[in-house]
């Protein structure tokens, strides 16, 4: 009976404590703090069986009954856990830093409260079982071990299930507040036209409500490599929050050796717009519900800001256009020749972002040379016309998608189920792809690639007649004849824009 009960006790503290673990979204430092505990449970657990063997050789409650020794035992386990944390107060009285976890007893019981009735509901379960039953004989103790560990695997199971829904309905009711309170998932990122190479200095998004938060693009370079007028380079942490009402940026062009600074309002109201409204974008088997998920910031010589939303998907949107002020930041440039990589005011690192290719490609280096910047030609890609796409597709093309990339760095996808696209301030196109498939499963696409002097001449050209005049880009695709013609188009006239063949590409492709 000795050895049954010792046996027991080990059993009943180990599947207890076990079970408990299962109950929670255990992290380490919960099981290291199980593990540790495990022999103070150990104990009592132990005081516990062979005391009840006292209790028959001196007949006191020695008559077997689930529901007093369940009741006992839960009472028995209860005052012990709560009296470890008591020991662990006194225990602590001597050294200052230790102390400091326990100096509020009562707020540690409080806290500790859940997990001490946990712990003591399974203790008391299998040891009044136990107990009561199974101290017998070994046939039945043995099974009845095996039975606990089953339990605890439906305890883990029920367990994780429950956690995962009441996980599901917090993240539903998270969403929906911050939708309320306007906030997002989303990053910022960091943009500057090709061959002009900007750095942060300083960033802070201001919010309707919430604290302001500073910024850095740390999650990229400190200066965009290979960087593209409107593409994403180097970004902030990705965060839910708020969207900015306002910004306060300080940065630095490396090409005009200059600081400019914008601390204003941005377009709040059509950012949230955008971000509270999901859209749907096609993919390879099926549509997907995509979400504006970035701001980007694009820095352009002479001090022009230009933001866009950007989505998850092929989607680009662009908030507004601002205009910052040159700014005197005071502190020296080293004139060290050691360099130090990100330090805006070591002049070795200013060099050699200049002279960097992947940064300032050769050819750009070259043609700048000796050339002041031009501030007016990123004003110039900026430009909008009132115009919509009208597809008039070959009969037999069922399906197709229509990227539109605009010198403005907007990007939009239509595709066949856009019927009746709005009129509206659009930019000046500077590549169109369409994309579909033959009645062979063959793809096919047309690739309006716009020459930027020509295009921009022909929409000058079309819309300075009026300057309310609105028109359709007309895109044909005449498979009969094996082309494509893109025009612009309204009521009283129409111009060419450019004619190309369409691209049969290979088989099953």
């Amino acid at each position: 009976m000795v050895l049954k009960a010792t046996i027991s006790a080990f059993m009943v503290t180990l599947l207890g404590l076990f079970a408990m673990l299962l109950t929670q979204d255990a992290d380490m430092n919960l099981v290291y703090a199980a593990f540790c505990v495990s022999p103070y449970f150990l104990l009592i657990t132990l005081i516990y069986f062979h005391f009840n063997k006292l209790r028959k050789k001196m007949k006191v409650f020695d008559k077997p009954s689930f529901a007093f020794e369940g009741v006992y035992s839960f009472i028995y386990y209860m005052l012990f856990s709560i009296l470890l944390i008591v020991l662990l107060f006194v225990s602590t009285l001597g050294d200052e830093y230790e102390h400091k976890a326990y100096a509020d007893l009562g707020g540690v019981i409080s806290e500790m409260f859940p997990l001490i009735l946990i712990l003591s509901i399974f203790l008391s379960l299998f040891s009044s079982i136990t107990y009561v039953w199974s101290l017998k004989s070994w046939k039945t103790l043995i099974p009845t071990f095996l039975a606990y560990i089953l339990f605890s695997v439906l305890v883990s199971i029920f367990s994780t299930v429950g956690r995962e829904v009441k996980d599901a309905e917090r993240e539903r009711r998270d969403l929906a507040d911050n939708l309320k309170e306007g906030r997002f998932e989303w990053a910022g990122a960091m943009s500057n036209p090709e061959g002009y190479p900007v750095q942060l200095y300083k960033g802070t998004f201001i919010f309707p409500k919430d604290e302001n938060y500073e910024f850095t693009f740390s999650e990229g370079n400190t200066v965009n490599y290979h960087a593209k007028w409107g593409e994403a380079g180097a970004e902030t942490y990705k965060r839910m929050m708020s969207l900015p009402k306002a910004i306060d940026v300080t940065w630095y062009s490396f090409s005009e050796n200059t600081f400019y600074q914008y601390h204003d309002t941005i377009d709040y109201n059509k950012l949230l717009t955008l971000f509270k409204q999901p859209y749907i974008e096609r993919r390879t088997t099926d549509d997907v519900e995509e979400h504006y998920d970035k701001i980007i910031f694009g820095f352009a010589p002479g001090g022009r800001l230009v933001i866009w939303a950007s989505g998850s998907g092929y989607r680009r949107i662009e908030i507004g256009e601002y205009q910052a002020k040159k700014a005197t930041v005071d502190q020296k440039v080293s004139d060290s020749k050691e360099l130090v990589s990100g330090d805006l005011f070591n002049q070795e690192w200013r060099n050699k972002v200049l002279t960097d290719t992947m940064i300032v490609p050769l050819t750009i280096q070259m043609a700048k040379k000796n050339q002041p910047v031009s501030e007016d030609y990123w004003h110039k890609l900026s430009k909008t016309y009132v115009w919509s796409p009208n597809f008039v597709i070959a009969t037999e093309i069922k399906t197709f998608d229509a990227s539109f990339l605009y010198f403005n760095a907007e990007r939009f996808v239509f595709d066949e189920r856009a019927k009746n696209i709005p009129l509206e301030k659009r930019g000046i196109p500077h590549n169109i792809y369409i994309k579909w498939y033959d009645q062979d499963q063959n793809r096919r696409g047309v690739n309006f690639e716009f020459d930027e002097a020509d295009v921009f001449k022909k929409f000058n050209a079309f819309f300075e007649r009026d300057k309310n005049i609105k028109a359709d880009m007309e895109i044909t695709i005449d498979t009969q004849n094996n082309k494509a013609i893109a025009r612009l188009k309204n009521a009283e006239h129409q111009l060419l824009l450019m004619e190309t063949k369409i691209i049969k590409y290979e088989k099953r492709f």
